[in-house]
């Protein structure tokens, strides 16, 4: 039965973004969502891996207030303000070794964006490599380096120049016969790499390798740490930028501030959004200041980027995620949930169950059994998304404090939703 939101939603607002639910939600409180018609439902997305740390977290709303009351808008290039100074300090604090100049803008489309033209402008080079599978945003640049779904680009005709797509290691994808473990995989995709570089793009034309150190929207999948390590070698042997996407990995996810710090890989460029700004719309890259010193003046820049309001968010998240200790605790939610999902392990609906740090996926056989399970799971007021190619894992995303028998109750329901519709409709 539609709501009155749905309703009204349908006559004036774009039919353009793919909808999971129509829920009707009046506000939200740590893990839960709660619907105008007083329904409490959990919420294992996070708005996809932005309220890291849950809704309306006391600390976040009291910065948000205090902050909007004394300077809502005031762009960068005009004058000078405590709050994105302070978040630049404070990100400074965790980011990987020798990055310590912010660049801000209003999400991660943007910074990845923005990361192309300073690595394009910094090497005096244009080719960028990315890889099968990477989502970076949907902007006309963003897009050209993602490839986690074809669809993305229905219609739109050329998008930029000098791109090439290399494989990433996705082993239970792999369409080498017989399929092969992970590390063989890895190895693969890097001769596959070497190889571009002897028929597709000369090295000394890369100006950038750009990568997400685990695939988020392709299906939360993380590579070996010898394959980031390898491409860390080959950027600095050919004379190119690497650039890490940490928008849906960072700020704890995976166990560490960041991915390429669990993998052990210092990046030249670090893409973050999301979780950033704990609910508010904030995006950065960050360097060295070296870097940035080199980036010309005026070339690039944002309005809105690193407001006020969105940097108070994001202060009192950060704060939040290191005061609280949830970097750490990432690790035990994701132990946490994969006990939870391993009565799923010898289903043969089940192609794999993957996770790095809170990042958790269970890869069914096709996207009909994912969407089943997930809708079955909202029966029982637990909400889940898909991801991959063609929708066919379901992530699992909670906020680093959620309680954990929350976190228990919401995989028991995916489990048993899934169950469920396996009785109904047989194999």
């Amino acid at each position: 039965m539609s709501s009155d939101l749905e309703r009204r939603a349908k006559r004036v607002l774009s039919p353009l973004p793919g909808r999971y639910t129509w829920l009707p939600l009046d506000r939200g409180e740590g893990s839960w969502l709660i619907t105008k018609d007083g329904r409490r439902v959990l919420d294992l997305t996070c708005g996809i891996a932005v309220t890291n740390v849950g809704h309306a977290h006391p600390k976040v709303v009291r910065a948000v207030s205090e902050q909007a009351a004394k300077l809502m808008h005031i762009s960068t290039g005009v004058a000078t303000y405590e709050s994105n100074i302070a978040l630049a300090e404070a990100l400074g604090t965790v980011t990987p070794r020798g990055l310590d100049t912010v660049f801000f803008g209003n999400s991660g489309a943007e910074a990845v964006e923005a990361a192309i033209k300073l690595s394009r402008q910094y090497t005096k080079r244009q080719a960028i490599i990315a890889f099968r599978g990477s989502f970076h945003g949907r902007t006309a640049g963003a897009l050209t380096v993602t490839t986690s779904k074809s669809s993305y680009r229905l219609g739109y005709g050329a998008m930029l120049p000098e791109v090439y797509i290399a494989p990433y290691p996705y082993a239970v994808t792999c369409p080498i016969k017989p399929a092969h473990d992970m590390k063989t995989c890895a190895e693969h995709c890097l001769a596959e790499l070497e190889m571009m570089f002897e028929h597709e793009v000369p090295p000394e034309h890369v100006a950038a390798i750009l990568i997400e150190p685990v695939l988020g929207e392709g299906g939360y999948v993380a590579p070996p740490s010898s394959f980031l390590v390898a491409l860390r070698d080959i950027a600095t042997r050919i004379g190119a930028l690497l650039v890490m996407d940490e928008v849906q990995t960072g700020f704890g996810r995976t166990g560490a501030w960041f991915a390429t710090q669990k993998h052990g890989v210092d990046p030249d460029i670090l893409v973050i959004a999301k979780a950033l700004g704990g609910g508010m719309p904030l995006g950065a890259i960050v360097t060295s200041r070296a870097m940035q010193d080199k980036w010309i003046s005026g070339t690039h820049g944002s309005t809105f980027g690193g407001n006020p309001v969105s940097c108070a968010a994001g202060l009192a998240t950060f704060e939040i995620i290191r005061d609280e200790g949830l970097v750490a605790r990432a690790e035990r939610l994701g132990e946490l949930m994969v006990t939870e999902l391993a009565p799923l392990r010898s289903d043969p609906r089940v192609r794999e169950i993957r996770r790095f740090g809170a990042m958790v996926a269970i890869e069914f056989d096709a996207k009909a059994t994912a969407k089943a399970a997930i809708a079955g799971a909202l029966e029982h007021d637990v909400l889940l998304i898909t991801c991959g190619a063609h929708d066919q894992a379901v992530r699992f995303i909670p906020a680093l404090n959620i309680a954990e028998d929350d976190l228990r109750k919401g995989v028991r329901a995916l489990v048993e939703a899934h169950r469920s519709a396996a009785v109904a409709t047989p194999a």
